[in-house]
């Protein structure tokens, strides 16, 4: 057996005398090296544009912070003199010759331990690092400084690099034009789950086989909610206008839904939300779609291998405490990335690669990390499939970056996208195109702008405005999808005023088929039927002191055929925001091998929403939908609301009355509580049967009914939408100003489960607004909803908004007339689609005035067909097709309208070219 000699070890004094030597030694050896940048400074201007140095330091060092200045980091000052250097930037670089030795670089502003810029810190080989700066305003008043601090992060002694910080021409940015467009939309529709009146910030995505998912949150800890819907062109149930998504329940929740009815209630997360699918090989495989959720204190992963229907759950994926805004992105069989900030409120920005689908995740890697933070957000994340490049963007109030790591998120080099314009409007998302060409989008709350690159987010053109500019004021909220090579397209919200409380908000889109050339056209079109929201938007996350009611961002997909899908915010109709969608029709897609290498999406005619009777209640919500706190109510309740029907009559002496009656699922016995029915008049867009009016910018009232125990009231009030919530973390809700009077007549039926209330319209009048129009026969009510609860910690129900709107017709004016037009107006066109010429058929049930026009999607009118008085019956005109300066009219969606005295309606239809 061989034993270890110990006798020729030197003693511990001896060892330590050795270390001692060797650290004498390498000082001597940095003394006679010359550490140290030389020289220490160079200035800059228009006419000396070039500041050079040298330097060598040496070590193994872990990070900035621990790096010793002289020995194993160096600094140099970068000073820019005054003048004028529109586009111009500086690009401060080190280079050496040895590819396994390792430099890393960071950038400084004001002082060496000033803010910083993302370093530029690749792993070896390399033989190069380098930093953007963006010169912001480009006109220089008084010098402005930075530092460049370079580390050894693995370089033995006597090495040499050289340094170069240069004035240096910003990318040409794209010149780009502006074009209406007018592709066909689905009509907007929304997706509804039990329990809540709140889904927002919906992720889209739509994976190879055409499985729509869209997912929005309710908030922590209430969990989120889950759809899909067949875009499969070749499937029997294709459902390409997105009519009958199949809800899918809540992946997040505690206990695992087995059905919609699940006791579970409340779920470990909601605050946040994104979704993720594989790409599998085999042609007959599904897709694995994963779904992560922020919590409390970490990040909710799920996974689905059958479409959804099931999901495994893995409520603490993330490695790094108190974490904040994940997203992910999956590519191949297996691997998904999670993105996300940590630990809030700090700065540092994690990746987290699973191999598994999302079951689990490896180490948390840092793209930017707490010892040298820029203070930014995560934007989003993508992977570019053709090579595996993984991009994540993240910003501030002052600029925009990309990150990229080449080896599967093991390391990160970062890159300053746009320091000219403000950031700080909530996200700057990224996305890769089929081509490798990476695009980013922002919004400064005035443009959405657009950059790109085509040498893997190392240089991006200056940035250039998506929007048209004369087409809107503020525009926030962008997102984008990437197709193939320059195929883009972008969405936003945009308003033609102020971010204000008087604001009108529509969805836009945008589709350029060369974004990335130096003049790329880009096509822009409202594609909503309706205003969205009628307020500001909230700009600040949880801390935003506006509206939050759309919360924080919506997204974009694309199907199999490359048509985009839709997924956004809404609150017009509504309690709180709701996820609504649509779909492109028809049109130039995102793929340019679509359809047989067409690159069109396959044309598919809009038809109108079903008709709904006037006889039926306006509104309608799921039975057993009661909560308390996050808690589902399983059983009939006197707060569970089923139905609102809203009814106008003049059966008394202070008639006409405007009224409704909310029926519950089981109001058997005198409860205490309330039960409260909610109506806007004069809303914006909302003089049709469409529940399209914008509430928030109507008159608003209610008529409550209040059951102490031992009296019961019916008063009628008007309310308003709370800008200042008592919990500002929280949706703006509807607030109700004190009662203004007793109704004219309510009761409470237990035999039917009913509460009624009706009141004099001349009483609600009397609330109405000076100079606003008052309540009479042919006004139309909008914003139709209700509310009901107990008074303890009982159960509470808030509906949705009405499905229809309510037209107040008191004396039955419609009531006569040819057989057929005792409900309503009629209108039709035909053929739809039609290849030139429209026949608009039409019926009045009174001899009346009649105006008849053609509106584009814009809501111009195109052409007046009729405007003048017309005989009761039915009648026929024609529309050829052209504007009324005899032009022909593109194709697309158009509009017939017919106005009478009782009222209007909306025909839609496609004209084909």
């Amino acid at each position: 057996m061989r034993t270890h000699d110990t006798s020729k070890r030197p003693p511990a004094r001896s060892r330590a005398f050795a270390i001692a030597a060797w650290i004498h030694l390498f000082v001597i050896l940095a003394a006679t090296t010359s550490f140290g940048a030389t020289p220490g400074s160079g200035t800059l201007s228009t006419g000396t544009p070039t500041a050079t140095w040298t330097g060598s330091v040496t070590g193994a060092g872990s990070g900035e912070n621990t790096c010793i200045d002289g020995v194993s980091c160096d600094s140099f000052q970068v000073v820019l003199a005054p003048g004028d250097y529109t586009g111009r930037q500086i690009n401060v670089s080190i280079t050496w010759t040895v590819p396994a030795y390792d430099y890393d670089l960071y950038v400084h502003v004001g002082t060496l331990r000033g803010a910083s810029l993302p370093s530029s810190a690749g792993p070896p080989p390399a033989t190069s690092e380098l930093v953007h700066i963006g010169i912001d305003p480009p006109v220089v008043t008084t010098p402005r400084i930075w530092w460049a601090h370079i580390q050894a992060a693995s370089v033995p002694p006597l090495q040499t690099y050289s340094g170069s910080a240069s004035l240096a021409a910003l990318p040409a940015a794209p010149v780009v034009t502006h074009l209406p467009s007018s592709l066909p939309f689905s009509a907007t529709v929304p997706l509804f789950a039990r329990g809540t009146v709140r889904a927002l910030e919906p992720s889209v995505r739509v994976d190879v086989r055409g499985n729509c998912y869209v997912s929005a949150i309710r908030g922590v800890p209430a969990g989120v909610d889950l759809w899909r819907i067949d875009l499969d062109p070749n499937s029997p149930t294709f459902d390409p206008e997105m009519r009958n998504a199949a809800y899918l329940g809540q992946p997040d929740v505690f206990q695992q839904e087995g059905s919609e009815d699940s006791t579970a209630g409340g779920a470990d997360g909601g605050g946040d939300i994104d979704i993720a699918c594989s790409v599998p090989s085999d042609p007959d495989s599904t897709p694995v779609i994963t779904m992560v959720s922020l919590a409390v204190a970490n990040i909710s992963s799920n996974v689905s291998s059958d479409r959804g229907d099931t999901f495994e759950h893995n409520g603490a994926s993330a490695l790094i405490p108190s974490d904040d805004r994940q997203w992910i992105e999956a590519t191949g069989e297996n691997t998904v990335y999670m993105f996300y900030r940590g630990v809030v409120p700090a700065s540092a920005l994690f990746v987290q690669k699973s191999t598994d689908h999302g079951r689990t995740y490896g180490a948390a890697v840092p793209v930017i990390d707490n010892a040298n933070p820029v203070t930014t957000t995560p934007g989003y994340i993508d992977v570019d499939h053709t090579n595996g490049i993984v991009y994540v963007s993240h910003q501030n109030d002052n600029a925009g970056y990309v990150s990229r790591s080449s080896d599967g998120g093991a390391t990160w080099v970062t890159r300053l996208v746009d320091g000219t314009s403000a950031h700080g409007h909530l996200f700057d998302p990224v996305k890769v195109g089929d081509d490798g060409t990476v695009y980013v989008a922002w919004s400064n709350d005035r443009h959405i702008f657009y950059s790109y690159s085509k040498d893997h987010g190392e240089t991006w053109t200056p940035g250039a405005a998506v929007d048209d500019p004369d087409s809107t004021r503020t525009n926030v909220f962008p997102w984008l999808e990437a197709g193939s090579d320059g195929r883009v397209d972008v969405v936003w919200f945009g308003t033609r005023s102020e971010n204000v409380s008087a604001a009108e908000w529509d969805v836009y889109f945008a589709q350029s088929l060369d974004a990335n050339t130096a003049t790329p056209t880009f096509y822009q079109q409202r594609i909503t039927d309706h205003r969205v929201h009628g307020s500001n938007i909230s700009e600040g996350g949880l801390t935003g002191a506006a509206n939050r009611n759309l919360g924080d961002y919506f997204q974009i997909a694309y199907d199999p055929q490359g048509a985009a899908v839709v997924a956004f915010g809404d609150d017009h109709n509504d309690f709180d925001g709701n996820t609504y969608v649509t779909r492109q029709l028809a049109g130039p897609s995102l793929l340019a091998s679509a359809n047989g290498g067409t690159g069109m999406v396959n044309a598919v005619a809009p038809t109108e929403l079903p008709a709904y009777l006037r006889t039926l209640p306006e509104v309608v919500d799921p039975v057993h939908d009661a909560v308390i706190q996050v808690q589902p109510v399983l059983t009939d309740n006197p707060f569970d609301i089923v139905s609102i029907k809203y009814f106008t009559n003049d059966d008394g002496p202070d008639g006409p009355y405007v009224g409704a009656r909310m029926t519950l699922s089981g109001l058997a016995a005198a409860t205490p509580g309330t039960w409260r029915m909610a109506f806007t008049a004069n809303a914006p867009e909302g003089d049709q049967p469409p529940p399209y009016g914008v509430s928030d910018h109507g008159d608003m009232f209610y008529l409550l009914a209040a059951d102490s125990g031992a009296v019961r009231t019916f008063t009628f009030g008007t309310a308003y939408r709370d800008s200042q919530p008592a919990l500002p973390l929280g949706a703006f809700a509807m607030a109700y100003n004190p009662a203004a009077g007793l109704a004219d007549s309510g009761a409470i039926d237990t035999t039917t489960s009913t509460v009624t209330i009706k009141v004099s319209i001349a009483k609600i009048n009397a609330l109405v607004p000076p100079g606003h129009a008052p309540l009479t026969t042919g006004s139309w009510l909008a914003g139709l909803r209700g509310s009901a609860g107990s008074p303890q910690a009982g159960p509470k129900d808030n509906t949705r908004g009405g499905l229809v709107n309510f037209r107040i017709d008191p004396f039955g004016v419609l009531a006569v007339g040819p057989p057929g037009m005792r409900e309503r107006l009629s209108l039709s066109a035909s053929p739809n689609p039609a290849p030139g010429r429209v026949s608009l058929r039409y019926a009045i049930a009174a001899t009346e005035r009649v105006s008849l026009g053609v509106y584009d999607v814009q809501g111009r009118l195109v052409k007046s067909i009729h405007d003048g008085a017309a005989q009761a019956g039915v009648h026929v005109d024609g529309w050829d097709g052209r504007d009324a300066a005899g032009k022909r009219a593109p194709h697309g969606v158009y509009f017939a309208r017919i106005t009478t005295g009782g009222g209007d309606l909306v025909s839609r239809f496609v004209l084909l070219r």
